[in-house]
Parts: C-alpha cells; sequence; structure tokens
C-alpha cells in the first residue's frame, strides 16, 4: 500500500493550527468554570477574610497614618480641658413638711395640724420669685448660677418632698458656697415669711372675732336689758313674766343670732390653731431644713481628665481607622 501526500498550501497549515488550540483552551477553561460555579458559595461565604486581610495589610503599610491620627485626636481631646472654661457643680437639698414627710418634722397637736405643711410646687413658684432670688443672690454672691429643681429627672417617679438646689461656677469653692447659701438663705428667709404671713392672719382673725363680739352683743341687748331686770326683780309674778320674755326675745333673735355665733366659733377656732402653729413655728427648722450640705466638687461638670481621654482613645481609634481605609481607597483609585 503506498503512501498519499496530500499538498495544503502553508496559509491554510497556520489557520488550522490556530483553530485548534483555539479549541482547546476553550475544552480546558469550561470544566473550570464550572469547578468555580460548584465552589461559588463557599468562596462567598469567605468573601470576608480577603477583605479583613486586605485591610490588615493596608494597616501594616499606614501604621504611621494610624498612630498619627490616634494621637493627634487624643491630644485634642486633652487640650479641650485647657481651652474650655471649667465649670464645677454643686448641689444642696432642702427637705419640706409635706404630708409624705411630716413623720420627719416636730410633732403637733393643734386643732389644724394639716397647716403646717409645704407643697413642693408652690414653693418652687416662691424660690423664682424675683424678691427671694435677690435675697439669695445678695447672700451668696453673683460668682454662680443657681437652679432649683422640685422633683425627679425621671418622669415616673413620685413627686419629691425636697428642693435641690444646683450651683454652677468657675471653681468649686464657689460652687459649694453658692448652692450652700442658696439653701439656708431658702430656710431663713422662707421662715421668716411664714412667721409673718401666720401672724398676720392671726391679728385679722383676732379683728374679725373682735367685730363678731360687738355685733353679738348688739343683738343680744334687748336680752341683756332682762337680765338686769331680772337679776333686780322680787316679785315671783313678774319675774315669771320677765323670764318668758326674754325667752321669746331670744327665739326671735335666733335667724340673726345664730349665724353670728357659727362664725364667732369658726374663728375662735382657728385662732387657737394659728397659736399653735405659731408656737411650732418658734423652730426655724419647723417647717425644712437642710438635708444634705452641699460637697465640694472634686471633678469639673463639663469634663474631666479621665473622661477626655477615654473620649480621645474611643474616637482616636475610629478616625485612626477611617485614615487607613481613606488611604487604601485613595491607593486603589491610583491603579486605575
Amino acid at each position: 500500500m503506498g503512501w498519499v501526500t496530500l499538498r495544503v498550501p502553508q496559509a491554510r497549515r497556520i489557520t488550522y493550527v490556530a483553530a485548534v488550540l483555539e479549541t482547546a483552551a476553550t475544552g480546558a477553561q469550561a470544566p473550570a468554570a464550572r469547578a468555580d460555579g460548584e465552589r461559588g458559595d463557599g468562596v462567598a461565604s469567605q468573601g470576608s477574610e480577603p477583605g479583613l486581610r486586605e485591610y490588615l495589610r493596608s494597616l501594616r503599610r499606614y501604621w504611621w497614618l494610624a498612630l498619627l491620627t490616634f494621637l493627634v485626636v487624643l491630644g485634642a481631646s486633652i487640650a479641650s480641658l485647657y481651652v474650655i472654661e471649667p465649670v464645677y457643680r454643686a448641689e444642696a437639698e432642702v427637705l419640706l413638711r409635706t404630708e409624705e414627710s411630716r413623720q420627719l418634722f416636730p410633732r403637733t397637736s393643734g386643732a389644724t395640724p394639716g397647716a403646717l405643711t409645704r407643697s413642693p410646687g408652690a414653693e418652687l413658684v416662691y424660690v423664682e420669685s424675683d424678691a427671694f432670688r435677690e435675697q439669695a443672690e445678695r447672700a451668696a454672691g453673683e460668682e454662680a448660677e443657681v437652679e432649683v429643681r422640685g422633683r425627679p429627672l425621671d418622669p415616673g417617679a413620685p413627686v419629691s418632698s425636697a428642693l435641690v438646689f444646683v450651683a454652677e461656677a468657675d471653681t468649686a469653692r464657689e460652687a459649694q458656697e453658692a448652692a450652700q447659701a442658696w439653701a439656708e438663705t431658702y430656710v431663713a428667709v422662707r421662715h421668716e415669711s411664714d412667721v409673718a404671713e401666720t401672724t398676720e392672719l392671726r391679728d385679722l382673725l383676732i379683728e374679725t372675732r373682735d367685730l363678731l363680739l360687738l355685733r353679738q352683743a348688739e343683738i343680744l341687748a334687748p336680752v341683756a336689758a332682762l337680765d338686769e331686770a331680772v337679776a333686780a326683780e322680787t316679785d315671783p309674778v313678774e319675774l315669771s313674766r320677765l323670764l318668758n320674755q326674754r325667752l321669746a326675745i331670744q327665739r326671735g333673735l335666733a335667724p340673726v343670732l345664730d349665724p353670728v355665733e357659727d362664725e364667732l366659733r369658726r374663728a375662735t377656732n382657728q385662732i387657737s390653731g394659728l397659736d399653735v402653729d405659731l408656737r411650732v413655728m418658734q423652730d426655724a427648722e419647723s417647717l425644712a431644713y437642710v438635708s444634705a450640705a452641699a460637697e465640694r466638687p472634686e471633678e469639673r461638670a463639663n469634663g474631666s481628665l479621665r473622661q477626655s481621654v477615654l473620649v480621645g482613645v474611643v474616637a482616636g481609634l475610629v478616625l485612626a481607622g477611617g485614615a487607613v481605609s481613606a488611604a487604601q481607597a485613595l491607593r486603589r483609585g491610583r491603579r486605575r
């Protein structure tokens, strides 16, 4: 059997070889693509690991930038303590005699024990008055700003029986002295005001009682005249007549006399109750006293060194991470 030789032009041979190589490459890539598709879920689940490794590589590359950013932020946070004017806060508490706190004050046995109580709401209005604030500022000075609180900060908590005097000043000593002075001024001035108001009310009731006694005497004038006649009469028949006449007059005066006598008894009872109140109020702390004295604050209210360091560390770490991420993104952009 002989060989048959086919002569293929050179250009057609080159084209054929290229087609074979292309087919081989395509066949080799197809299994790889199918394998990649089968491993797709696994690669997706581990997608965060390459990103973390890439970030760690960037952190090793730009460690100087992260350190510099951290130190700058930390230094700025600490330096703010020396730039911002310091503020110190002190508090003094005054306990009020209310229905809830009466057991903490001297007992009373008067007819109107409920009168010796104070309302936190009314006392807040009093301490905000211009008259009291002028006296308190005169006693404590104007170096500090003082705020008075009468109920807890928590809205769900019950109403407090105390007033809290919160003073803020440039120095710890001024804040302490201002809070204490305002609290003591309230106790003293409010006590004087209570005594003066109670005494004025008692004097007014005494005047009312005296007028009622005069009115009672006017109404009973006919009866008093008959009483004199009865005392001088010796005839039994005439005496009986005078007594009957007196009884008839007294019955006729009842519609006018009874309301006057009711008012007179009411005024007398009120005067007796106010006498008891005044005896109790001889003690200057019978209705309020400083239950918690102001203490000198050890740290500033608008930031301390510990707070500034903590804020600087947290902010520095966050911004240092942001600086590294920004440098990494910038490097990627330059590559493209």
